[in-house]
């Protein structure tokens, strides 16, 4: 039996009451009331000023303290100065204000009650119930599709009037709900010297994964023929962290998805399971609905809705933020020239429907671009940050909450996100940053090819693992050719 909220939090003036949640307050003004499952750590600064950590926060500079120990020894001006090298999926509070991992991936939504109160919480679903008790909110009309268009809500909007997101750039005071903004990221340096930034980013990996494993948790590696998932793999076996690795078998997964990975965890001297759905879970599919208020589509709900992580227990660390280096969405315009327009275009390229409320919390997401630029820092890998991650995939980490298991991500830190995007951009197109790090740490892992196409395994092997899958795999290719 699931639970509803699971491993969600709410912050406002007074406790907030739900059955089995804990509170606690944090200063004369603040309190917070969460899920026990979620982890939640108060400590106090070196003036005394306490703050709060939400979920779960790893140091990857070997140098600095791990995150409670490192606020203890910091003035409290200075703690927001100690965050950039966290990995993780976390939320700090203190002083009143609330704090942001890099990717937002652990989602923060804010509004104001009928008394002009500030709240906030992880759950949309819940800030909904405090801030309109009585009388629903608007709704966006916006329809969530399964790998079309934009399949979120535009950060710093969210499915309701009335309630707002936070951005990963932006501090949020709770009791007026106003709003600073901060560095996405310490500064890039386009002149650090390739060798050099590749060093950093293994140390950080390398001291991550090493802190992480000691915190007495099975982890779990989720494992496929790419580069992200090799790379994490990599930096496993160099650091010699115990793990064991899965795969969830699709019925669109590739064969080198199905094929590989195996292999891969084989040479590194791990486990690896294919896990697949489950059935005879119909109240998932209202429990996703309801968990997240309808901020993430149906397609992104299967894995959740079919069980197929339900096996498991521990952590779960996977390759999910490397596309921060990766050069993406450049068919987008170079320059943002009028933000309007830009969004215009973006919606075009993106096959979006053009709705009033998804050009106008597009435009008004791109003047904030503006009004807070990052030197050196493209506006599409800002993107890529604020809007794919902190807007598509926080909402999904939110419903993955339910799984027992629970999710971290080794490359989530503003520090690493600085050190990717130094590498000039001719470096790190088709990977070629990714490949020579592992060339440097498990060159033997590249000696399998990465995300070879179907053909390269042969047909006749091909059809034999299709039909390890699905028993009726070649009748349902020949029906499906006599329909069409």
């Amino acid at each position: 039996m699931y639970s509803l909220h699971r491993r969600q939090f709410v912050v406002g003036s007074k406790p907030f009451t739900l059955d089995h949640w804990c509170s606690k307050q944090l200063d004369p003004l603040t309190w917070i009331s969460f899920c026990p499952e979620l982890p939640v750590s108060l400590t106090t600064d070196a003036q005394g000023i306490p703050w709060c950590l939400v979920g779960r926060a790893v140091e990857t500079l070997e140098a600095q303290a791990e995150p409670l120990t490192a606020i203890t020894q910091t003035s409290s001006q200075d703690v927001p100065s100690l965050y950039p090298s966290w990995s993780g999926r976390w939320v700090l509070i203190g002083q009143g204000q609330v704090h942001l991992d890099a990717s937002g991936l652990l989602g923060c939504f804010y509004g104001v009650d009928q008394n002009g109160e500030g709240w906030c919480s992880s759950s949309p679903s819940l800030l909904t119930s405090i801030l309109f008790p009585e009388v629903p909110p608007k709704t966006d009309p916006k329809t969530l599709k399964y790998r079309t268009g934009i399949a979120w809500f535009i950060p710093p909007r969210s499915r309701f009037e009335g309630i707002r997101r936070l951005l990963p750039n932006q501090v949020l005071t709770i009791r007026d709900t106003t709003l600073e903004p901060r560095a996405l990221m310490p500064p890039i340096n386009p002149s650090l010297d390739y060798n050099h930034a590749l060093e950093l980013l293994k140390s950080s990996l390398v001291t991550g994964l090493k802190r992480l494993a000691n915190q007495d948790n099975q982890l779990w590696l989720g494992l496929s023929a790419g580069y992200d998932s090799r790379m994490v793999l990599a930096i496993a076996r160099y650091a010699g962290i115990d793990l064991k690795t899965f795969t969830r078998v699709t019925p669109r997964m590739s064969l080198a998805d199905r094929i590989l990975p195996p292999q891969l965890a084989e040479l590194s001297g791990y486990e690896h399971f294919f896990l697949k759905k489950r059935q005879g879970h119909p109240e998932r599919q209202h429990l996703a609905t309801t968990h997240t208020n309808g901020h993430v589509s149906e397609g992104d709900a299967q894995p959740f809705i079919h069980g197929v992580r339900s096996s498991l227990q521990g952590i779960c660390i996977g390759g999910q933020c490397f596309g921060v280096g990766k050069v993406l969405y450049r068919s987008f315009p170079e320059q943002i020239s009028d933000p309007e327009e830009t969004a215009r275009h973006i919606l075009h390229i993106r096959q979006e429907p053009l709705l009033a409320s998804t050009l106008t919390a597009l435009t008004e997401w791109l003047e904030w671009v503006l009004q807070t630029p990052h030197e050196h820092l493209d506006w599409r890998d800002r993107f890529y940050i604020e809007q794919r991650l902190a807007g598509w995939q926080s909402s999904k980490e939110q419903l993955y909450d339910f799984d027992d298991v629970e999710r971290f991500f080794p490359i989530n830190s503003s520090r690493n996100y600085s050190l990717l995007l130094s590498i000039e951009e001719k470096r790190r197109l088709n990977f070629q940053h990714q490949v020579e790090l592992i060339q440097r740490i498990a060159p033997e892992l590249l000696n399998y090819p990465i995300n070879p196409d179907n053909w390269y395994f042969g047909m006749v092997r091909g059809l034999y693992i299709r039909l390890l899958d699905d028993p009726l795999y070649l009748f349902k290719k020949i029906r499906n050719k006599f329909q069409k």
